[in-house]
């Protein structure tokens, strides 16, 4: 397999940071991205003294601010050209309704919205790379549905309910981008139980460690490129079932309706002006 040019966003700690690590010990070139300055110093040091390698380079923007995460695809594109991969994890598990500065619920917003206002700034380089993208998503899109006066627990807010539906709008998100022949090819994963500060916010669980994660973000990758996927869900490297909402047609164009709207001011990604 060619060597990548990676983006992982969320890639400062927990399964980001492990996939980064792995990408790079296999000499792949790893884009870290983080809110925080000091945090990608700090995981990028990291990532040198794991694998010897330093970081390909390194992006910062803070997705609750969705002007932020325009101008990093626009400087994603405009110094990586050459970019083949766009894993989007970062996410966050918000136990208390809480609302971004532009009015959005904040798990709807870094979880949903952001990843795909960035993929759709950076598809047209993707498509033109014959790259990819990879969507962290979760068995937990099961439990939920989709109900479009509710994307936000607007009637009533559980930090579980508001995770795990923005994991099945990712799930819906990937199956609509990989429809047609000039859309970016798409697959989403979940990653297993994973000890990540997420896991611990929400779930009185274990996990495993989170170089578990990364290897199966990592492994799932290779499994894409061997066989083609496209529009998949998988689960221990495997296309798996996902739910019947995420496979409901009418539903996903309806979701992306609501999120073109919300969207709308950035020209759907084209425009960060």
């Amino acid at each position: 397999m060619k060597l990548l040019t990676i983006c992982i966003t969320g890639s400062t700690d927990g399964i980001g940071l492990a996939a980064a690590k792995r990408f790079a010990s296999e000499g792949h070139r790893v884009i870290v991205h983080g809110r925080d300055a000091s945090r990608i110093k700090a995981a990028s040091s990291d990532i040198f003294r794991s694998t010897g390698v330093e970081p390909f380079g390194a992006l910062q923007a803070d997705f609750t601010d969705l002007d932020a995460v325009c101008l990093m695809g626009r400087e994603l594109v405009g110094r990586f050209a050459g970019i083949d991969l766009l894993i989007n994890n970062a996410a966050v598990y918000m136990p208390d309704l809480m609302l971004v500065p532009e009015g959005y619920e904040t798990t709807f917003c870094v979880n949903y919205l952001a990843p795909v206002l960035l993929t759709s700034v950076i598809s047209p380089v993707l498509i033109a790379n014959g790259g990819s993208v990879l969507n962290v998503s979760s068995v937990d899109h099961h439990s939920v549905v989709f109900d479009p006066s509710n994307m936000q627990g607007e009637r009533n807010y559980s930090g579980y309910d508001a995770y795990a539906r923005s994991k099945l709008f990712n799930i819906m998100f990937t199956i609509e981008s990989a429809i047609g022949d000039n859309s970016v090819r798409s697959n989403t994963l979940d990653p297993g139980v994973i000890a990540t500060k997420l896991l611990h916010a929400g779930w009185a669980l274990a996990g495993d460690d989170v170089s578990v994660g990364g290897e199966e973000v990592y492994e799932t990758v290779m499994e894409i490129a061997r066989n083609g996927w496209n529009g998949e869900y998988f689960e221990n490297l495997r296309p798996a079932r996902y739910s019947s909402v995420a496979g409901d047609a009418v539903a996903r164009n309806e979701l992306v309706e609501l999120t073109g709207e919300m969207l709308r001011r950035f020209g759907l990604g084209q425009d960060c002006s």
